[in-house]
Protein backbone atom coordinates (compact mmCIF):
# COMPACT_ATOMS: atom_id res chain seq x y z
CA UNK A 1 0.00 0.00 0.00
CA UNK A 2 1.30 3.45 -0.91
CA UNK A 3 1.22 6.04 1.86
CA UNK A 4 1.66 9.77 2.17
CA UNK A 5 2.83 11.51 5.28
CA UNK A 6 0.52 13.71 7.30
CA UNK A 7 2.34 16.85 6.23
CA UNK A 8 0.70 16.41 2.79
CA UNK A 9 -2.78 16.24 4.34
CA UNK A 10 -1.96 19.23 6.55
CA UNK A 11 -1.02 21.18 3.41
CA UNK A 12 -4.29 20.15 1.72
CA UNK A 13 -6.09 21.51 4.79
CA UNK A 14 -4.10 24.75 4.59
CA UNK A 15 -4.93 25.17 0.89
CA UNK A 16 -8.65 24.56 1.43
CA UNK A 17 -8.73 26.95 4.40
CA UNK A 18 -6.90 29.65 2.43
CA UNK A 19 -9.24 29.32 -0.54
CA UNK A 20 -12.58 28.76 1.18
CA UNK A 21 -12.25 28.95 4.96
CA UNK A 22 -12.16 26.50 7.82
CA UNK A 23 -15.89 25.69 7.55
CA UNK A 24 -15.26 24.22 4.11
CA UNK A 25 -12.40 22.12 5.49
CA UNK A 26 -14.73 20.83 8.22
CA UNK A 27 -17.25 19.84 5.51
CA UNK A 28 -14.51 18.05 3.54
CA UNK A 29 -13.46 16.09 6.63
CA UNK A 30 -17.04 15.25 7.57
CA UNK A 31 -17.67 13.81 4.08
CA UNK A 32 -14.34 11.95 4.15
CA UNK A 33 -15.05 10.58 7.63
CA UNK A 34 -11.87 11.94 9.23
CA UNK A 35 -10.99 14.11 12.21
CA UNK A 36 -10.20 17.61 10.86
CA UNK A 37 -7.23 17.94 13.24
CA UNK A 38 -6.12 14.34 12.98
CA UNK A 39 -3.01 14.49 10.76
CA UNK A 40 0.44 14.19 12.30
CA UNK A 41 3.20 15.48 10.00
CA UNK A 42 5.49 12.44 10.17
CA UNK A 43 2.80 9.77 10.40
CA UNK A 44 1.94 7.76 7.27
CA UNK A 45 -1.64 7.71 5.93
CA UNK A 46 -3.09 5.71 3.03
CA UNK A 47 -2.88 7.41 -0.37
CA UNK A 48 -6.56 6.65 -0.81
CA UNK A 49 -7.43 9.01 2.05
CA UNK A 50 -5.49 11.89 0.50
CA UNK A 51 -7.07 11.29 -2.91
CA UNK A 52 -10.49 11.28 -1.20
CA UNK A 53 -9.75 14.60 0.53
CA UNK A 54 -8.63 16.13 -2.79
CA UNK A 55 -11.70 14.83 -4.64
CA UNK A 56 -14.12 16.20 -2.04
CA UNK A 57 -12.22 19.51 -1.72
CA UNK A 58 -12.26 19.98 -5.51
CA UNK A 59 -16.06 19.59 -5.52
CA UNK A 60 -16.48 21.98 -2.59
CA UNK A 61 -14.26 24.58 -4.30
CA UNK A 62 -15.88 24.07 -7.72
CA UNK A 63 -12.56 23.03 -9.24
CA UNK A 64 -11.66 20.12 -11.44
CA UNK A 65 -9.40 17.73 -9.50
CA UNK A 66 -6.47 18.53 -11.84
CA UNK A 67 -6.96 22.24 -11.16
CA UNK A 68 -6.90 21.65 -7.40
CA UNK A 69 -3.77 19.46 -7.73
CA UNK A 70 -2.03 22.22 -9.70
CA UNK A 71 -2.99 24.77 -7.04
CA UNK A 72 -1.72 22.36 -4.40
CA UNK A 73 1.66 22.09 -6.15
CA UNK A 74 2.12 25.88 -6.07
CA UNK A 75 0.86 26.02 -2.50
CA UNK A 76 3.21 23.23 -1.39
CA UNK A 77 6.30 25.28 -2.24
CA UNK A 78 5.31 28.11 0.07
CA UNK A 79 3.62 25.94 2.70
CA UNK A 80 6.79 23.89 3.25
CA UNK A 81 8.88 27.05 3.46
CA UNK A 82 6.61 28.46 6.17
CA UNK A 83 6.26 25.25 8.17
CA UNK A 84 9.80 24.26 9.00
CA UNK A 85 10.99 22.72 5.75
CA UNK A 86 12.37 25.89 4.15
CA UNK A 87 15.88 25.14 5.41
CA UNK A 88 15.82 21.73 3.74
CA UNK A 89 14.81 23.38 0.46
CA UNK A 90 17.63 25.92 0.80
CA UNK A 91 20.16 23.13 1.38
CA UNK A 92 19.34 21.65 -2.01
CA UNK A 93 19.08 24.72 -4.19
CA UNK A 94 19.93 28.38 -4.18
CA UNK A 95 18.16 28.98 -7.48
CA UNK A 96 15.47 27.39 -9.65
CA UNK A 97 17.76 25.22 -11.76
CA UNK A 98 19.85 23.88 -8.86
CA UNK A 99 16.70 23.14 -6.87
CA UNK A 100 15.32 21.06 -9.74
CA UNK A 101 18.65 19.30 -10.23
CA UNK A 102 18.63 18.28 -6.54
CA UNK A 103 15.02 17.10 -6.11
CA UNK A 104 16.04 13.44 -5.91
CA UNK A 105 18.70 14.22 -3.29
CA UNK A 106 16.18 16.21 -1.26
CA UNK A 107 13.71 13.31 -1.33
CA UNK A 108 16.48 10.89 -0.29
CA UNK A 109 17.31 13.19 2.65
CA UNK A 110 13.63 13.29 3.68
CA UNK A 111 13.48 9.49 3.42
CA UNK A 112 15.71 9.29 6.51
CA UNK A 113 12.86 10.85 8.52
CA UNK A 114 10.11 9.02 6.67
CA UNK A 115 11.01 5.35 6.16
CA UNK A 116 7.82 4.53 4.19
CA UNK A 117 8.37 7.41 1.77
CA UNK A 118 8.10 6.34 -1.88
CA UNK A 119 8.99 9.60 -3.61
CA UNK A 120 8.89 10.29 -7.31
CA UNK A 121 12.06 10.44 -9.35
CA UNK A 122 13.00 13.36 -11.57
CA UNK A 123 15.35 13.52 -14.53
CA UNK A 124 16.26 17.09 -15.44
CA UNK A 125 17.86 17.79 -18.80
CA UNK A 126 19.05 21.13 -20.10
CA UNK A 127 17.54 21.41 -23.57
CA UNK A 128 19.09 24.78 -24.39
CA UNK A 129 20.21 27.97 -22.67
CA UNK A 130 16.54 28.96 -22.44
CA UNK A 131 14.79 25.65 -21.76
CA UNK A 132 14.97 22.39 -19.86
CA UNK A 133 12.97 19.20 -19.73
CA UNK A 134 11.86 17.63 -16.46
CA UNK A 135 10.80 13.98 -16.61
CA UNK A 136 8.65 12.82 -13.70
CA UNK A 137 8.48 9.14 -12.73
CA UNK A 138 6.06 7.99 -10.03
CA UNK A 139 4.23 4.89 -8.86
CA UNK A 140 1.22 7.13 -8.35
CA UNK A 141 -1.06 7.88 -11.28
CA UNK A 142 -2.43 11.30 -12.23
CA UNK A 143 -0.20 13.61 -10.19
CA UNK A 144 1.40 15.45 -13.10
CA UNK A 145 -0.70 18.56 -12.33
CA UNK A 146 0.99 18.78 -8.91
CA UNK A 147 4.39 18.85 -10.61
CA UNK A 148 3.15 21.58 -12.97
CA UNK A 149 2.12 23.64 -9.93
CA UNK A 150 5.41 22.86 -8.16
CA UNK A 151 7.39 24.14 -11.14
CA UNK A 152 5.31 27.32 -11.20
CA UNK A 153 5.66 27.77 -7.44
CA UNK A 154 9.43 27.21 -7.50
CA UNK A 155 9.79 29.69 -10.35
CA UNK A 156 7.88 32.26 -8.30
CA UNK A 157 9.98 31.50 -5.21
CA UNK A 158 13.22 31.97 -7.15
CA UNK A 159 11.93 34.99 -9.13
CA UNK A 160 12.07 33.23 -12.50
CA UNK A 161 9.64 33.83 -15.33
CA UNK A 162 8.80 30.54 -17.00
CA UNK A 163 6.30 28.88 -19.30
CA UNK A 164 5.67 25.15 -18.84
CA UNK A 165 4.39 22.70 -21.42
CA UNK A 166 2.96 19.63 -19.71
CA UNK A 167 3.32 16.41 -21.72
CA UNK A 168 1.31 13.72 -19.88
CA UNK A 169 2.43 10.13 -20.23
CA UNK A 170 0.80 8.25 -23.05
CA UNK A 171 1.01 4.73 -21.59
CA UNK A 172 0.63 3.38 -18.04
CA UNK A 173 4.32 2.50 -17.90
CA UNK A 174 5.46 5.90 -19.19
CA UNK A 175 6.25 9.13 -17.44
CA UNK A 176 5.14 12.76 -17.55
CA UNK A 177 7.43 15.38 -19.04
CA UNK A 178 7.51 19.12 -18.58
CA UNK A 179 9.28 21.46 -20.97
CA UNK A 180 10.26 24.57 -19.02
CA UNK A 181 11.05 27.69 -21.06
CA UNK A 182 12.70 30.72 -19.46
CA UNK A 183 11.81 34.28 -20.46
Amino acid sequence: MLVVYGMINQAVKDLVCHQAGEDTWLEVCREAGVDPEGFEALTPYPDSLTFKLVEIAAKKLNHAPDQLLRSFGRHWVFYTGEHGYGEVMRMFGKDFRSCLANLNRMHAHMGALMPQLRPPRFVVRESSATSMTVDYFSERQGLGPIVLGLLEGLAEKYHETIAVEFLPKKAPAGHDSFVVSFS
